[in-house]
Order: structure tokens, then C-alpha cells, then sequence
């Protein structure tokens, strides 16, 4: 299908066009007078300013601005009217700097980031340049559709907003020659028309999903960071899971698990910074003088340190995988030397190492009860090839009591050099290659505070390999820095009302992709529930959903109808589990929908709840 085919099928929404060209062109008047609010046309102000519901010129349905909110963009209209000014009075070419200049005001009087409705501003004060798209998601959904189905469409997202609104917009007036108030409805018309397409064939669906997760991958390699978001049931871990494999270059997801450079973990309410980052641990003294307390990495700290340690490819090692696995063996071979040698291995003519503790060596002398030389510490001499007392100054995340303590760490150092002679690193990886990548998928990534967790590694979300200070020390060291080879994908449920927990700080560092419900009929792999699944998705597209949700963030996913064909006993049937699942899973969170006030009024002449509970399969 060519583009002008597409836009033949299509017939202006008539209503909508008149109302843009009522009020756009006044819009832009008003904002170029830079005017007080108060002076301004009271119709103009309370459509783009004032309105809470309906319909509004750009199509946007929610996402406008609580009372609050408008109240505090009053108080700050000096410093707002000037920036909408400049954009009014300049209609020839797109201003992205004071774009985002109106963001970030906006964003101050506003307690949740309202972009769609900041969108709608900037994009009514010039029509010719940004398209009337404002929602950020459903402009790079659209974008993505017609790349796929458009024989002559192609264009690349920045993953900019307005830069890929302009884009489009200047597509669909060239290959339309015509002026932007007559087709100013057809981009959202051409979304809604894929939305409604019925289910494509299995070769055009195998041919979707590739495309799809090609197009997910594009977008992780550009951010290094995202959530895939989407009602219950829609596969989201799966679909992380699928990412990582390509990520990774592997065959299937069975090779993930035990994977050095792969990890899943699951968020939840009570989990903090100190569970997910570095925290403080109660350690036996080994010693045997009671309790120590110590700073630790814990699951990103430690996964950011492979990470960075895999690439730092120098004369003296190639990979900390490598390393550590050496190490432990280094560490067997003085084992086995001690219990041959009654517990003391001479380093020196005076100094032994006489045990092994949890994370250190021990050594000790006539009359001297000893020292203890960290692992961590004798690594780290190894690796800068240090062999000097004035060397250890110029690396500042050496702990500084090595410094005196030379003469003991050295002979031990000196005997790892001569373990590891025979056993040569591997070659480093090319940059950017498959071995080099670490992925850590995040599980319900919403359910837990994020900015909270995450402390100050936000800043190093944006800036990576930018190093910023912890509030721990490990090793010797605060700072942390998160590596371009480490790749984040969280899973978010978007029915869960913890969802509010994303601020703007987090939201704006990771890009969102929708994972929806669709229909799987045509999966060989599976046994699919297509009419429970139809009559599910009725519920949720005939008006039943409360206005204060959008139903593809609640709509029950495609995993509540499927049942895997090697998950079939002898003594099952298909129809079994679809009734198992319907009668225990898909009507009882349905019911809850509607304690909740998720789905309200009647469905198909009765009442919502007594339609749901006609869902039941008998026996």
C-alpha cells in the first residue's frame, strides 16, 4: 500500500478540522501580543489553558491541567508569555530551544510531568511545523506503523518529540501538496485506522513482531535504558527476555539463566537504595572480635562493576570474568599449600601467610599476632602492574593503608604473578560486540520508589560513563559510573495504581514502550481463546472503562487465553485450561475492575457485573 492509497481510504473529520481552524489562528494572535492571561480572549485562554475535558483541537483527551496547576501557570505567565510570544510571532521555522525552555517552566507548576498537554501549546502555536499528534508514545507508535505497512514512507525517530512531530508533519504536506489546515486531522486518522485493521495474517504477524522487536532494540541501543510497559498479561517479562537474547547473541531464553552477563531481579514496595545500589552489612569479625560492619555492592553495584571492569581492556588484563574465576583458583592453590605445609606458607624470611578469611588473607610472624591483606586491594596491584611503594599514590581507588603496607601485600602479589604465568587472559572483545554487553531486566520496576533506589545514579542514567559519588565507599572508593555496555529493561504494569511512583526526574531517563493485548490465532505454538478473548476486549472498548483510565492500560493481555500446547497433559484437554484460566483468573480480576471503578454502567443490556460473571465456562 502507497501513502496516497492510505489516505484515500480516509475522510476528514470535519468537525475536529473546523474547530482547529477556529481556534489556532486566534491562539497564535493572542500568544504574539504577549499579553497578561487576563487580557487575553476568554474562549482562546479556556481552550488551551482552561479546559479539563473532551475533546480539545489536538486530540488530546486527558492529560490537561488540574486547578492547581493552572494557578501556578498564572503566577509564572511574565516569564511563560515571552517564550509563547517568540514561537507565535516566528512561524517559518521550528524553535527547539525555546520548546523545551516551555517544558521545563511548565513542568514547575505541575505535579505530574503533563507532556501531552504541553505538547498541545507549542504544537497549536505553529501548525506548520508540529503535528497535531501530542501524545509522545502514540507519534512514535504511528511513526512505526507506517514504516511497517507504507511501501513509500521511511523515517528514522530521533525519539525527540518535536523533532519527530516536525518530521512528520513536513512528510505528510510534501507527499499531500496541501496546506496543513486540510489535512490537519489525518495523522490521528491514519493511527486509527491500523488500530482498527483486523489481525494480520501469521506471515504478516511473524513479520510485525521481528520488525518490532528490531524496532525496541534500536531504541534500547540509543537510550540504554527502558520500561516496556502495558496492562497484565501482555508478556512484558517475556518480551525483556527476547531483547536480552539479542542483546547477548543468544539462540534461546534457556541460556539466560546462569548467564555471567545477564540478570532479572523484581522490585517491590520495601526495597531501597541499600538492597539495590550499596549498603551497610553486619559481618563475624575474622579476627573473632565480634561484629564489623562494611559497605558492600549489591546487585547493580555489583553489576556495573563487571561491567565496566569487561571493558577495560589494557596490557595487563582483558576480562574481570576472567580474573575473578583465576583468582578463586589462585586462591585453592594456597589451600592445598597450606593444609601440605602445617598451615604456613613463608613469604618472606620473617613473614607466612598462615589462613584464608572471607574476603582477605592472613599472615602473621614470630611474636607478631598479624595483618590481614584484602583480595580486593592484591587484585588491584596486579592489575596496574605495581611493584613500587610510590606507584600505589597515583591510583586513587587503592585503599590508602596500602601504601604502608607494601612489604606485606607485595610478596603475596609477586606469587599471583607467578600462578597466573600459565594462564594467559583472553583476547579483549571488539567495542560494542555481543560479549561485551550486561543486561539487568527489572520486573515491576513501578512497584518500588524509584527515585528513592536509585539515589544518585539518576544523574549517571543520563550521563553515562560520567562518574558520580555514592553515598557508601567500596573498595576504597564512592564513585560509581554506569558503563554504555550495561543495559537496563524494566517491566511496568500499568494497571497498578503504584505506576504514580515514576516522578519526571525518572520518567524522562527512560524511553516507554507499549506492550498491548493482541489476538494470537494464527501462533502454531499455542491453543488461543479467541472468543474469550473477544468477548474480554468488548468490555474494554465499548465505553465501560472510567474516564480516569485509558483502557489499553488495563485491557487483560493475550497470556490469560493461551494454552501452550507442551503444557497439555495426556489427560487435559485445550478447553480445560481455557475454563481453568477464565474462571479463576480472567473473571476475578474483571470483578475486581469493577469494585475498583475500572469498568462501570451495562455491557451488551446488562449489568457490567453480572455480564462478567456470564464469562464462566460450565463444565
Amino acid at each position: 500500500m502507497t501513502f496516497t492509497e492510505l489516505i484515500d481510504k480516509l475522510e476528514i473529520w470535519d468537525e475536529w478540522q473546523k474547530g482547529y481552524i477556529h481556534h489556532v489562528p486566534q491562539f497564535i494572535q493572542e500568544a504574539g501580543t504577549g499579553k497578561n492571561w487576563e487580557d487575553w480572549d476568554k474562549e482562546i485562554f479556556y481552550e488551551f489553558f482552561m479546559r479539563s475535558a473532551d475533546q480539545c483541537v489536538s486530540s488530546l483527551k486527558q492529560g490537561y491541567f488540574t486547578n492547581a496547576e493552572r494557578e501556578l501557570i498564572k503566577q509564572n505567565w511574565p516569564e511563560l508569555s515571552i517564550l509563547l510570544q517568540r514561537i507565535a510571532l516566528n512561524q517559518e521555522e521550528p524553535l527547539f530551544e525555546t520548546y523545551h525552555q516551555i517544558k521545563e517552566l511548565i513542568r514547575k507548576c505541575t505535579d505530574n510531568n503533563k507532556k501531552a498537554a504541553t505538547n498541545r501549546l507549542i504544537a497549536g502555536l505553529q501548525p506548520q511545523l508540529l503535528c497535531t499528534i501530542v501524545n509522545e508514545d502514540k507519534l512514535g507508535h504511528l511513526v512505526y506503523l507506517l514504516n511497517t505497512h507504507v511501501d513509500d514512507f521511511k523515517m528514522e525517530l530521533t525519539y525527540d518529540w518535536f523533532k519527530d512531530s516536525h518530521n512528520l508533519l513536513q512528510i505528510f504536506k510534501e507527499k499531500l501538496d496541501r496546506d496543513v489546515f486540510d489535512i490537519v486531522t489525518l495523522p490521528w486518522q491514519v493511527y486509527d485506522y491500523f488500530q482498527e485493521q483486523n489481525t494480520p495474517s501469521s506471515t504478516e504477524q511473524n513479520d510485525m513482531s521481528e520488525n518490532k522487536l528490531d524496532h525496541q532494540l534500536r531504541i534500547l541501543e540509543y537510550k540504554k535504558q527502558i520500561i516496556l510497559q502495558g496492562p497484565p498479561g501482555t508478556g512484558k517479562t517475556r518480551q525483556a527476555k527476547e531483547l536480552a537474547i539479542q542483546l547477548l547473541g543468544l539462540d534461546d531464553i534457556k541460556e539466560l539463566k546462569d548467564h555471567p552477563q545477564f540478570k532479572l531481579i523484581q522490585f517491590h514496595p520495601s526495597y531501597t537504595y541499600e538492597d539495590f545500589v550499596r549498603g551497610i552489612v553486619a559481618k563475624p569479625d575474622e579476627d573473632g572480635n565480634g561484629i564489623i560492619y562494611e559497605a558492600e555492592n549489591k546487585v547493580l553495584g555489583d553489576f556495573i562493576k563487571k561491567a565496566c571492569e569487561h571493558t577495560r581492556h589494557n596490557n595487563t588484563i582483558s576480562s574481570a570474568v576472567w580474573l575473578e574465576e583465576v583468582f578463586e583458583d589462585f586462591k585453592t592453590s594456597i589451600e592445598e599449600e597450606l593444609i601440605a605445609n602445617d598451615h604456613k606458607i613463608r613469604l618472606t624470611n620473617k613473614l607466612f601467610l598462615t589462613h584464608i578469611g572471607e574476603n582477605s588473607f592472613h599472615i602473621s610472624s614470630d611474636g607478631w599476632k598479624g595483618d590481614r591483606l584484602k583480595f580486593s586491594e592484591i587484585i588491584k596491584l596486579y592489575q596496574y602492574d605495581i611493584t613500587e611503594k610510590e606507584d600505589t599514590k597515583n591510583y586513587h581507588d587503592l585503599a590508602k593503608a596500602v601504601y604502608h603496607r607494601t612489604s606485606y601485600y607485595f610478596p603475596v602479589v609477586e606469587k599471583f604473578r607467578n600462578f597466573v604465568k600459565d594462564k594467559p587472559a583472553p583476547a579483549p572483545s571488539p567495542p560494542g560486540s555481543q560479549s561485551d554487553k550486561y543486561v539487568l531486566i527489572i520486573d515491576e520496576i513501578n512497584r518500588a520508589n524509584l527515585s528513592s533506589v536509585l539515589g544518585e545514579l539518576i544523574y549517571a542514567l543520563e550521563y553515562r560513563d560520567k562518574a558520580v559519588e555514592s553515598v557508601y565507599e567500596v573498595d576504597g572508593k564512592r564513585e560509581l559510573i554506569l558503563p554504555f555496555n550495561l543495559y537496563i529493561i524494566g517491566t511496568m504494569n500499568t494497571a497498578d495504581r503504584s505506576v504514580g511512583h515514576i516522578d519526571y526526574a525518572v520518567r524522562r531517563r527512560f524511553a516507554f514502550i507499549d506492550v498491548l493485548p493482541e489476538a494470537l490465532v494464527e501462533d502454531r505454538h499455542i491453543h488461543f481463546n479467541k472468543e474469550g478473548f473477544e468477548k474480554v476486549s468488548q468490555l474494554f472498548s465499548n465505553g465501560n472503562v472510567s474516564g480516569e483510565f485509558e483502557a489499553k492500560d488495563v485491557q487483560l493481555g493475550h497470556s490469560y487465553f493461551i494454552a501452550k500446547t507442551e503444557d497439555i497433559r495426556p489427560d487435559q484437554t485445550k478447553e480445560e485450561i481455557f475454563r481453568m484460566k477464565m474462571n479463576y483468573e480472567v473473571v476475578p480480576i474483571l470483578l475486581e475492575y469493577v469494585k475498583d471503578g475500572v469498568l462501570i454502567g451495562d455491557h451488551d443490556g446488562k449489568d457490567i457485573k453480572a455480564y462478567i460473571n456470564d464469562l464462566k465456562i460450565n463444565n
